[in-house]
């Protein structure tokens, strides 16, 4: 068996190791996002396939290739190899028995700009540096710069790309970063706190790559709970959930919430420690209905910040913040090509409760 956390997830899934001709049959591949330059290649990705009884790696023959848009991503031409055409997204999708698995490959310039949080959404007083990947195949280093405001009674922009919003809600409002000749946009939004319909988040997924950086950006419905774990201390937790997709980004912090700094940081977890209700340390993770990562390989910018707490008008409270962290797939947790990278923002009510929720 050469995914053995595969296996093991999968087991787990079924409650035990039994096997059985009416399970589903599935492919999946690894990684499941990458990205390959213009006018460059790189091998497929491996794929795994479970025919209803056992998993297998299915040998070249079994397997054919289509690319969801073969203007910006030729796949397996030459065989075993696919090759980026012009900038864009599309799907590398593999077929095995009539069951198809597919990973999203971003196909950027020889200069490429990834905006990880294309979508700001702060309360009035925030700030914020745009968290973005330059990319370049050749040096030099490309000269980075940013747009001023469009609407400077939104927000402003300096010289490093560090956004403060004002005290008047309002947008979108478009930024802009360059890189040399390149550009790329997103757009600002300055949340009214007693709006109730204000309660928004973004968080983008970034697959591993040597070359470039695969982005899944999603809008997202925020929560913040503030409970008391099962420990009796104090706990909080922030989750956001992508409908378009059924993704979810969830952090669990065991300790009150609060804007003093520094930023908590998020360490890493494997799955039988991940408790919500007797949190062992700050964890996170991000699921899909058919996958889940853990925080892991911590390092400096693997954190979370509630950066605002401020009145909703009436008695309760809105937390504005951002969070950064890295997470390993549970099904192919011993893969290198298994760790993604997942950054948001988030402005939420916050809801307490006297037990772990």
């Amino acid at each position: 068996m050469t995914r053995p956390w595969f296996a093991w997830a999968l087991c787990a899934a079924l409650a035990a190791c039994t096997q059985s001709t009416s399970l589903p049959k599935f492919v999946a591949l690894d990684p499941i996002f990458d990205s390959v330059f213009v006018r460059t290649q790189k091998p497929l990705p491996s794929v795994i396939y479970f025919d209803g009884d056992k998993l297998q790696t299915p040998p070249a023959s079994a397997v054919t290739w289509q690319s969801s848009d073969p203007t910006i991503l030729d796949v397996n031409n030459p065989p075993g190899q696919m090759t980026g055409l012009k900038r864009g997204t599309a799907f590398a999708i593999a077929t095995v028995e009539n069951t198809q698995g597919s990973e999203i490959v971003a196909v950027p310039d020889t200069v490429d700009i990834t905006l990880l949080v294309d979508t700001l959404y702060l309360l009035p007083g925030d700030t914020m540096t745009i968290p973005t990947i330059i990319l370049h195949r050749d040096p030099p280093l490309p000269t980075v710069s940013y747009d001023p405001s469009p609407d400077p009674t939104v927000y402003t922009v300096d010289a490093n790309g560090r956004v403060t919003a004002t005290s008047t809600p309002g947008g979108p409002i478009a930024y802009t970063v360059h890189a040399n000749d390149v550009s790329a946009t997103g757009k600002v939004y300055v949340l009214d706190p007693t709006n109730p319909a204000s309660r928004k988040a973004f968080f983008s997924v970034v697959g591993p790559s040597v070359v470039g950086a695969a982005v899944s950006h999603l809008d997202a419905s925020p929560q913040v709970i503030s409970y008391t774990s099962t420990s009796g201390n104090p706990a909080f937790r922030i989750s956001a959930a992508a409908s378009s997709s059924e993704q979810v980004v969830q952090v669990t912090v065991p300790q009150a919430v609060g804007t003093t700094p520094p930023a908590f940081a998020i360490d890493s977890i494997t799955p039988a420690d991940s408790s919500t209700c007797t949190p062992p340390r700050a964890w996170a993770i991000w699921s899909t209905p058919t996958s889940t990562a853990y925080s892991g390989n911590p390092d400096p910018g693997q954190q979370i910040s509630i950066t605002r707490l401020v009145s909703d008008g009436g008695s309760g409270l809105v937390a504005g913040g951002r969070f950064a962290y890295r997470a390993r797939r549970g099904e192919v947790y011993l893969s290198p090509l298994s760790i993604l990278k997942i950054t948001g923002v988030f402005v939420a009510r916050l809801t307490t409760a006297s037990s772990c929720p």
